[in-house]
């Protein structure tokens, strides 16, 4: 399925819900949309039956084949910026990761990585708390220069990589990327071809993204004792804008005398967005529909109805990516 807008959520409207989608469906005999049901507590719905959906076109009513659960995992990947920009935060850092990991579903394999000299594991795909803390204990400081644009690049090469088996359907994962760095002073060769191929990577396998950028203190002059501007200032934060315009995710701008924030505020917060996208990923269903007899070309009007689930509020998506 293909369109402008790819989901819609509405309130339900006591008779019934209906959701009317402002996309084009693709043509095929045989499709498949995503449903999220949430009752007026915002407890997901687990008991859809296929007589509680009507599918409805231009072209006439669709004919519903199955109607199952679809849990979509995630995986989390933080890339965390260890070089000078950092290094009076690492404190800060590790107590904000700390707090990050302890908040989401256990079930979320992790993955660390530190960006300075150069992009490096500390810990891969794990689910064990202890090893998480350990790795996190293992988070130093570096004396040259993170590399942000060559740690994003490298993870989107690796997804390419993960994922270049995956031709139709959705890959096996939705990837989650929260990435920790100065808003300038990269280490990084930066070249726009590469970052324009990671930004379609990052695009293309549906990555969503949380870029917190540090502003350091500028450093002073002598004589004069004058704030002084570095020649790439601002670089890192145009790229990490571009990455969140991209892929629609977030920017959380933290100046370099509020790192305190990142153990009281940022991560715990982050941790609860992404372990509620963990609970709507993994309690959606799968909507398999029939085209009525004849139909050809794209679905215009669609309509999905829910029946028999009064006051309750459905999220619809078209791939399966659950806002």
């Amino acid at each position: 399925m293909t369109g402008v807008q790819r989901r819609l959520g509405l309130a339900a409207p006591a008779a019934g819900i209906v959701v009317a989608l402002a996309l084009a469906v693709s043509a095929q005999d045989q499709s498949a949309i995503y449903l999220l049901v949430l009752d007026n507590q915002s407890v997901p719905v687990l008991d859809i039956k296929p007589s509680d959906i009507t599918i409805q076109e231009d072209a006439g009513p669709g004919t519903v084949v199955s109607v199952g659960r679809y849990g979509w995992p995630l995986k989390l990947t933080v890339l965390v910026d260890n070089g000078p920009g950092t290094a009076d935060a690492l404190v800060h850092l590790r107590n904000g990761l700390s707090r990050l990991l302890e908040g989401i579903p256990r079930d979320i394999p992790v993955t660390l990585i530190t960006t300075a000299p150069n992009p490096r594991y500390l810990i891969r795909d794990s689910k064990d708390a202890l090893q998480l803390k350990n790795a996190i204990g293992r988070l130093t400081p570096d004396d040259q220069l993170g590399r942000f644009s060559d740690a994003l690049g490298e993870f989107a090469r690796r997804l390419d990589q993960e994922f270049r088996r995956v031709e139709e359907g959705l890959p096996p994962y939705l990837p989650v990327l929260v990435s920790i760095a100065t808003t300038h002073a990269d280490g990084s060769e930066v070249l726009r071809e590469r970052n324009e191929r990671m930004l379609l990577s990052l695009r293309k396998h549906r990555v969503w993204t949380t870029m917190v950028m540090v502003t350091p203190g500028r450093r002073a002059n002598d004589p004069g004792n004058v704030s002084n501007l570095d020649v790439d200032e601002g670089q890192n934060a145009e790229i990490a804008h571009l990455v969140q315009k991209v892929t629609g995710g977030g920017y959380i701008p933290i100046s370099s005398g509020a790192t305190t924030a990142l153990a009281s505020n940022t991560m715990p917060a982050l941790a609860r967005q992404i372990a509620l996208r963990y609970l709507k990923q993994m309690t959606q269903h799968r909507i398999v529909f029939d085209r009525v007899a004849g139909a050809s070309g794209p679905m215009k009007n669609f309509e999905l109805t829910l029946a028999n689930h009064p006051g309750a509020r459905v999220i619809v998506s078209t791939d399966g990516n659950m806002p």
